[in-house]
C-alpha cells in the first residue's frame, strides 16, 4: 500500500511539473520577439490554450486524477479491489504527462519558422493559470498527506485489535 501511496504522488508531481513548465514555455514563447499570436502556427495556438489560458483546468484534473488514485489504494488496502488499479491510474497518469510535455515541446518549436514580431500582454485566464499551479500542487501535498495518516490509522486499528476472520474473507471476488 504503502508504495503504490507514494506512486501516486509521485505521478500527481509529475503531472504538476509538466503542467507548470508546459504553461512557462508557452508564455515565454508568447512573450518572446519570435511569436505574435497573429503568427503563430495553428498547433501552437491550440496548445497555447489549451495550457495556458486553460491552466486552471489542467491543474484541477491532475488533482482529481490523483484524488481517484488515492480512493483506489484506500480500496485496496480493506481488500476492496486489487492494488493494481491504483498502479494503473497513477501511472497513466504520469505517461499523459509526458505526452503533454512532448506536445508542448514540438509545439514551441514551430514558432522559430516564423518571422519575428512583437509580444502581447497577458490575459486574465493566463494570469489566474499562473496562480493556480502552487494552490493546486498545495492541496494535492495536503489530501496525500490525509491519506497517508488515513491508511496509518487503518493500519494501527488492526494492530490494535489483530486480524480478525473478516478480513481474511475479504477479497475481490464478492
Amino acid at each position: 500500500m504503502g508504495l503504490a501511496l507514494a506512486c501516486a504522488g509521485l505521478a500527481y508531481l509529475v503531472w504538476a511539473l509538466v503542467a507548470g513548465i508546459s504553461r512557462e514555455v508557452m508564455q515565454e514563447l508568447i512573450r518572446s520577439a519570435f511569436a505574435h499570436p497573429g503568427k503563430m502556427p495553428d498547433l501552437t495556438r491550440v496548445v497555447k490554450i489549451f495550457f495556458v489560458d486553460a491552466g486552471i483546468a489542467i491543474d484541477l484534473v491532475g488533482l482529481g486524477w490523483m484524488a481517484a488514485s488515492l480512493v483506489l489504494v484506500a480500496l485496496s488496502s480493506r481488500q476492496r479491489i486489487s492494488i493494481s488499479w491504483a498502479w494503473t491510474c497513477a501511472i497513466v497518469q504520469a505517461f499523459l504527462a509526458a505526452l503533454g510535455s512532448v506536445l508542448v515541446s514540438y509545439s514551441a518549436y514551430l514558432p522559430f519558422f516564423m518571422p519575428a514580431a512583437g509580444a502581447s500582454d497577458a490575459t486574465v485566464m493566463e494570469k489566474v493559470s499562473a496562480l493556480s499551479l502552487p494552490v493546486t500542487l498545495a492541496l494535492a501535498v495536503l489530501v496525500w498527506l490525509a491519506f497517508l495518516l488515513f491508511l496509518l490509522a487503518e493500519r494501527a486499528k488492526v494492530n490494535r485489535r489483530g486480524p480478525t476472520m473478516r478480513d481474511g474473507l475479504k477479497t475481490m471476488y464478492r
